[in-house]
């Protein structure tokens, strides 16, 4: 009964510090242990008969190599293309029937215009051993490769992190267990039974984040960009003589004179209550003065 006892009370000040911890911890920060980890380790002047149990259950969960854990590394695989190809809708079709060939499946479609000017954006999922030849057959069905774009994220040491991490709280479960079949007072069971709830709320948190981590290394991604192939516009060969062009310059040539000349007269007329007194004054001058050369 006191070893029990000592065991909860130690719980709960495991519960309370690192809660501490965890409010005050900055993000980027090394993860604490977690309540449970602190839960599993004895506390000062508990029986040696609990020290030994604590020390097995973290001997056990440690000792255990990674190699169990994942036998290659885990790489989530992503790639981005974009690409010209003579018929967007027949391009993207080839795409998702070959998605479906793979055991993959589409994740996205996004369709913009339509008839020659139509452009498509999909993103699909394959498995990661068929990425390469998803990726080739994407880049085969182009007339000229744009951009290309592969990635990959390693995130092996992560899950085995996480797989270490929830052996050791599976390991603290099994503890609780034991301990909560043998409280014999409602507030010690209450006591561990809050500590075998935070201790399965982590379980549950580390299973999903390496469902997560599986599913993403097992299928890549890929987004292909489909674009048309711009036209080529039309080039007119040059022939030999081509006497109407000749007759259309010309005739352009004598239009464009035409026109200089009306817009001379156009100029004249306008400006004659100017130029024409000046002219008369100057004429009249011209004419005195050639009547005193005659005298």
């Amino acid at each position: 009964m006191r070893t029990l006892n000592i065991l909860t009370a130690t719980l709960l000040a495991a519960l309370t510090l690192t809660a501490c911890a965890r409010a005050s911890a900055p993000t980027s920060a090394p993860a604490p242990l977690s309540q449970v980890e602190m839960a599993a380790q004895p506390a000062p002047g508990a029986p040696a008969a609990l020290e030994g149990s604590s020390d097995a259950i973290g001997g056990a969960a440690k000792n255990a190599p990674a190699s169990q854990v994942v036998s290659q590394r885990m790489v989530i695989k992503t790639a981005s293309i974009s690409l010209q190809v003579d018929r967007v809708s027949a391009a993207e079709a080839s795409i998702r029937a070959r998605v479906d060939q793979l055991g993959g499946y589409v994740v996205s479609v996004q369709t913009n215009g339509s008839g020659d000017a139509q452009t498509s954006t999909i993103t699909f999922r394959v498995p990661s051993d068929t990425f390469g030849s998803a990726l080739a057959d994407v880049e085969g069905l182009a007339r000229k490769v744009l951009s290309r774009t592969v990635g990959g994220d390693d995130v092996t040491a992560e899950f085995v992190d996480l797989d270490a991490r929830m052996r050791n709280l599976g390991a603290t479960r099994d503890r609780l267990l034991a301990l909560l079949t043998k409280a014999d007072k409602v507030e010690d069971a209450l006591q561990v039974n809050v500590a075998l709830t935070d201790v399965q709320g982590q379980i549950e948190q580390i299973q999903g984040r390496m469902k997560y981590l599986k599913e993403s290394a097992a299928m890549a991604t890929i987004t292909a960009d489909l674009q048309p192939v711009p036209p080529t516009p039309a080039i007119i060969p040059e022939s030999g003589w081509q006497p109407m062009r000749v007759v259309s310059s010309a005739v352009g040539s004598l239009i464009g004179f035409g026109q200089g000349l009306i817009e001379i007269g156009i100029v004249l007329l306008v400006w004659l209550p100017v130029w024409l007194p000046l002219l008369l004054l100057a004429r009249w001058g011209w004419r005195r003065r050639g009547d005193a050369v005659t005298r």
